[in-house]
């Protein structure tokens, strides 16, 4: 099986989009690794980057992944197939399979396409999101309600047969890396204090965690919220660096994937808040990534009861929280260790198939099966 993968990542950085497609990757070199030398043989996994990637960068070693640098990725991709033959050609984002198939169309039989988001509101985004659809041979959605719903669209639409939606809508989930080795528990007399890990937007409810560590305070002074962050939207950038130099607000600026593990299990509460005003609500229908490292660390999340977290936590999951009340009642829960530990149980649980080696399963699986009906069909 050779396959190219592509997603338009401008550099190497410890953000969302990024860890997730290296850990994506990581966890398919490791399924290689996993076979026989035999069976290695087999498989052909490149990369193509436009920009520089050295093997190992943020932890990321890889084995059987070749990362192949371009200027003009999709020209690259185009050269490498004609030399290769690849079985499938991967591409995470709308605009670059589109522009892909606008160069070489022949490529829709080999071509998986990995959508983010889409707008049910937007006619431009449907149009290339539909053309995207009827040109490749699977599409790949980061959220089992997202996928439902583009399925239920088709189904209204009825261009296709149930039979048809269902080989080719897949989810491909978001990634949460395995820890490279055991991190120390949180030392239970130490104080619980709320993290919120990741990139700053307006949406993302910096506001509502400041206002909600001052009324924790009044209670235990000693509790603080810990923010980490790889950047900031530009136009919050001001009014989030007020907000970062509150009292009892830690700025921990960027971190590695890996410190960052250890903070968020040193600091004991979770906290991810999305506050989506768009008038399709589409980012709702998804998670923060941050969310799964919780989970899977075993941390006691607050979060907001979108349906993508419905989908993760469960409908009666007792940590949905609005306002900054919310959280300050919540956490004064969290300081009983029964609930705690109760809660830390539940979200390991339900985070595992999140971690990456069983969440690439499916995926793994579903590469299969289509291969298999390609060399059927030929």
């Amino acid at each position: 099986m050779r396959i190219c993968f592509y997603c338009p990542l401008h550099e190497f950085k410890p953000k969302g989009n990024v860890l997730q497609f290296f850990i994506m990757l990581r966890a398919l070199d490791r399924k290689i690794d996993n076979l026989p030398a035999s069976e290695q043989k087999k498989y052909t996994f490149d990369c193509v980057l436009p920009f520089s990637f050295r093997n190992g960068t943020g932890g990321f070693r890889f084995h059987h992944v070749q990362f192949i640098h371009a200027d003009d990725p999709t020209t690259k991709i185009i050269s490498l197939d004609q030399k290769k033959a690849y079985d499938f050609v991967l591409v995470r984002g709308r605009n670059d399979a589109h522009k892909l198939l606008q160069y070489k169309d022949s490529l829709s039989k080999k071509l998986l396409y990995l959508a983010t988001q889409y707008n049910l509101q937007d006619p431009y985004i449907m149009s290339r999101t539909d053309y995207l659809f009827r040109n490749s041979r699977m599409i790949f959605f980061q959220t089992e309600p997202n996928a439902e719903r583009y399925r239920q669209y088709q189904l209204n639409k009825g261009s296709y047969s149930t039979q048809e939606l269902d080989r080719k809508i897949k989810v491909l989930p978001q990634f949460v890396e395995h820890s490279k080795e055991e991190i120390q528990k949180r030392n239970e007399d130490d104080p619980l204090h709320l993290i919120m890990a990741g990139v700053i937007r307006p949406r993302y409810g910096l506001s509502v965690a400041v206002k909600a560590i001052q009324l924790i305070r009044k209670q235990h002074p000693r509790a603080r919220l810990r923010v980490l962050y790889p950047s900031i939207v530009g136009k919050y950038r001001k009014r989030a660096v007020q907000l970062l130099r509150t009292p009892g607000v830690s700025d921990n600026g960027q971190k590695s994937m890996w410190k960052t593990k250890k903070m968020i299990v040193n600091s004991g509460i979770g906290l991810a808040l999305l506050f989506d005003k768009t008038s399709d609500q589409n980012p709702s229908h998804s998670y923060l990534s941050r969310i799964l490292e919780y989970m899977a660390l075993g941390v006691p999340v607050l979060t907001t009861k979108t349906i993508g977290n419905v989908a993760l936590l469960g409908e009666q999951y007792p940590l949905f929280v609005i306002s900054a009340y919310d959280i300050q009642h919540q956490y004064q829960r969290l300081c009983d260790p029964d609930f705690y530990q109760e809660m830390s149980d539940y979200v390991k649980e339900r985070g595992s198939r999140f971690l990456a080696d069983n969440a690439v399963e499916p995926f793994w699986a579903a590469l299969h099966t289509e291969y298999r009906l390609g060399k059927k069909k030929k």
